[in-house]
């Protein structure tokens, strides 16, 4: 294949669109998504749906909040992303002077590499200003990238593949922007050990949209780079918002740090690759809207920033050490709907490891790197954890972050000796410990399963202020002592009826008995079908309805850019 693009005969692009408009700001970019947002839900809503009460004489169905939903964002999730959409028009930002075919634009010839190309345009000052619309075809990365154009910048690529070389692990950066648009862009990394680490730094904002990564990827017992994508806002006033991120190619069953007493097993692997990672450089507000990743070493690895990083939305599957490291009261993980299963760890993935075998695996950690920090805000969150060898516990605050808040949260254990909530004592791990108030508080909280051998919600005496108000814990044999150094109120055990007011009568076998103003309304029946392996496979295909609800809108935003 050659290292131009995919083309006719004639080297021209045989689609007859012309160039969209250089006028595409991002007020237009995010108009176009929020077509979206209430539309016709998708079958996907199903991961996400909640059981109808039972119909009686005199009875009448349940009014559900469709944003109380576990696997749904909040309220509280849609005004932070209307507050920083908010800021972002309020704040002047350049235009782009300039919407241009790339192939024409890049001289974007036989043997020409689109990485050679931006570095030369970058060179003479023609990327400033510069929207580059890349038509069908595939464009061959074989080296990094490294450039700052001045005002806006954009690549709008829906249709188009950059393709890595094998052995390639670059680092793809874009790096001071005013203004940033990336929509559309399919990293192929499917070669032999490639794999991009694409850094988007902006000190205004910059939108996102629809970033695929096509293939797997090997750990590396040596220095495997950056992550996926790094997001960076650079100042405390800038923004990035990422939407509709999908990674679904990780392999990494292994540590990214061995940390045994004797030396690691044979074929163990270090090195693997996060698939989000938002560090000290970013002091502005991250926003991870939906994304998909699976199978990666940290699915957002995003606790060691002073910034904030919001989590929205979202599917995380098999991710390695856990699927969404935050921290910080300004950081939040809301609607996401988080999978542990090692039994369905792929048999063709690389290496001696199924995902916990060798390091135990969490849904969410709560933790700070010594940066003095309280702790996230999880809310809304689907947990279904059915098999992992190793695990600290589903949702776990680490002794280095301080005080946190846990609300309507659904949480599916079936694994033995961890707990589906753990509050670790302060200054327990290698770091020092929060300086302000230490409890974390967990209100509507469900706890279902098979779970056993520990306490379904683990705290600390370290830890006061701690406690669990108006939750269910639906465990074999639960009871009081289901709950350890954590203070209650008005938490039931098994059918949850024990102390508590129902609605209504039991309806039909197995389902949950509402509790009035109280308990957390389950998201599925159980035993319905995200609990069986068809239902599995939708969860992983389709999402949950916030797919609908706050996804990217491709097809409609390609329209407003002219190319569909």
């Amino acid at each position: 294949m050659g290292s131009g693009p995919t083309r006719s005969s004639s080297g021209r692009d045989t689609s007859g669109r012309a160039p969209a408009p250089a006028g595409l700001t991002r007020r237009a970019f995010l108009g176009a998504a929020a077509l979206g947002i209430g539309a016709t839900t998708t079958p996907a809503s199903a991961t996400a749906a909640v059981p109808e009460r039972s119909r009686g004489a005199g009875t009448r169905p349940a009014s559900v909040d469709p944003f109380a939903v576990p696997g749904r964002p909040s309220r509280a999730a849609h005004r932070a992303l209307a507050a920083v959409e908010r800021r972002a028009q309020r704040t002047p930002a350049p235009a782009f002077e300039r919407a241009v075919d790339a192939v024409e634009y890049l001289d974007l010839g036989p043997g020409t590499t689109l990485d050679a190309a931006l570095a030369r345009a970058a060179a003479a000052g023609e990327l400033d200003g510069t929207r580059l619309d890349f038509p069908p075809g595939t464009y061959r990365i074989a080296g990094g990238v490294s450039i700052s154009p001045a005002g806006a910048f954009g690549i709008v690529a829906p249709r188009a593949t950059f393709r890595l070389d094998a052995g390639l692990r670059p680092e793809l950066r874009f790096h001071g922007l005013s203004y940033g648009l990336f929509a559309g862009l399919t990293i192929d990394q499917r070669a032999r050990n490639a794999a991009a680490s694409v850094v988007i730094e902006s000190e205004g904002h910059a939108d996102v949209g629809g970033l695929t990564y096509r293939g797997p990827v090997e750990a590396l017992d040596a220095e495997s780079g950056g992550a996926l994508l790094r997001p960076i806002a650079a100042t405390p006033a800038a923004s990035v918002r990422v939407d509709g991120l999908r990674a679904v190619g990780g392999t990494n069953a292994g540590s990214h740090a061995w940390a045994g007493s004797g030396p690691p097993p044979a074929g163990h692997v270090v090195g693997g690759v996060p698939g989000v990672f938002v560090g000290r450089s970013s002091t502005g507000t991250v926003q991870l809207v939906d994304a998909t990743l699976r199978g990666w070493e940290n699915g957002c690895y995003v606790a060691r920033t002073d910034g904030a990083v919001q989590v929205i939305g979202g599917r995380f599957v098999n991710n390695n050490n856990t699927a969404v490291r935050i921290s910080g009261e300004r950081s939040f993980c809301d609607g996401a709907t988080i999978v542990l299963d090692a039994t369905r760890w792929p048999e063709d993935r690389p290496g001696e490891f199924r995902i916990g075998e060798i390091q135990g695996v969490s849904a969410v950690r709560s933790e700070t790197g010594g940066l003095n920090k309280a702790g996230a805000r999880l809310r809304n969150l689907d947990v279904r954890a059915y098999a992992m060898e190793r695990s600290p516990g589903l949702l776990v605050y680490r002794g280095s972050a301080g005080r946190g808040r846990i609300e309507r949260c659904r949480l599916r254990n079936d694994l033995d000796g961890a707990p589906a909530i753990r509050v670790d004592p302060p200054g327990s791990d290698p770091y020092s410990s929060y300086s302000g108030e230490q409890g974390v508080s967990m209100e509507r909280i469900e706890v279902a399963g098979s779970m056993g051998g520990t306490p379904a919600v683990l705290g600390s005496e370290a830890r006061s202020g701690s406690v669990l108000r108006d939750s269910c814990i639906r465990i074999p044999d639960a009871g009081p002592a289901a709950v350890e150094n954590v203070a209650t109120e008005n938490v039931g055990y098994g059918d949850c009826t024990a102390s508590q007011l129902l609605d209504e009568p039991i309806g039909r076998p197995g389902e949950i008995p509402a509790i009035r103003n109280r308990t957390v309304r389950p998201p599925v029946d159980p035993g319905s079908f995200a609990d069986t392996a068809d239902g599995f496979a939708l969860v992983l295909a389709l999402g949950a309805s916030v797919a609908t609800a706050m996804g990217l809108g491709m097809p409609r935003l390609l329209e407003r850019f002219g190319l569909d």
